[in-house]
């Protein structure tokens, strides 16, 4: 019920807002959130790994999920991705309820793009072909147009010459950056980035970062959990501190990994400098 009070209270908001806009009145925008997660709550039978989680991404911005191993930020991630099914709750993509049962997950799929930790490439297809496969076999585009898409992406990544290459040609970090124009061929309205860099040789790291700040530049909204916090103070327009399920802190990149008068916060970041 809450939630449909929401809803309404949004579009009264919008009716005033055209109101004041006819009228020459000052017009705060307020547009929905790309994603919303409302009270989300998941178990692995009598663990509980998610204890009600609940935080937006508005369009354009950057959210950094942090929190040592076991917070549960992987767990919250297969979530959005519709790899794992919540308990209770809600997530939102846009309008769309993506925990509703009767949701096509086919097409929610589409409006998500997800790059893994793990490169998931196809070891025998070139790079070209790793990155329109799914355009052409689920988004039913033509040849055509998914190579013309694929070879813009590719040459805004620095990796067109590589176009016929094949993966175990590639280094980590370009195989990653190829992950990432796969996952951005559709336009999708969201990007979620699970530590993309951990299986990087730290030499290589610093490549995929610059590209995902590039992205950011771009205005892709992303969500992205990650163990790089220099990266994630510098780059995140916020920061989703986790901790034993719940959210610790939820504020600028300055306000939790600076400024936090929390303990266990402080202590956490003492590891890390920045």
């Amino acid at each position: 019920m809450s939630t449909m009070n929401e809803r309404m209270q949004a579009a009264g908001g919008a009716t005033d807002a055209a109101n004041l806009a006819e009228s020459g009145g000052l017009v705060t925008s307020t547009p929905l959130p790309v994603l919303r997660l409302d009270n989300i709550r998941k178990s692995f039978g009598t663990t509980q790994v998610l204890r009600g989680i609940s935080f937006e991404v508005k369009q354009h911005e950057v959210v950094a999920l942090l929190g040592p191993s076991g917070s549960g930020k992987s767990t919250l991630m297969k979530c959005v991705n519709l790899l794992e099914q919540v308990d209770d709750g809600q997530i939102w993509l846009g309008d769309t309820d993506i925990t509703d049962p009767r949701a096509d997950q086919d097409k929610i799929r589409a409006r998500i793009g997800v790059v893994f930790q793990q490169f998931n490439l196809f070891p025998h297809m070139s790079v070209l072909k790793n990155v329109t496969l799914a355009a052409i076999k689920v988004h039913r585009w033509k040849r055509d147009r998914a190579e013309a898409r694929a070879l813009e992406l590719l040459d805004r990544i620095g990796m067109r010459a590589k176009a016929n290459a094949y993966p175990d040609q590639l280094s980590g970090g370009q195989q990653q950056r190829v992950a990432i124009a796969r996952a951005l061929m559709t336009d999708p309205e969201l990007l979620l980035l699970d530590e993309i860099t951990s299986a990087l040789d730290p030499m290589l790291v610093g490549e995929v970062l610059n590209m995902v700040a590039e992205l950011k530049s771009q205005g892709t909204t992303i969500l992205m959990a990650t163990h790089e916090m220099s990266f994630a103070h510098d780059a995140a327009d916020r920061v989703v501190l986790m901790r034993h399920g719940v959210i610790a802190e939820n504020g600028t990149p300055r306000e939790v990994m600076d400024e936090s008068e929390d303990p266990e916060t402080r202590e956490f970041f003492a590891h890390f400098r920045h």
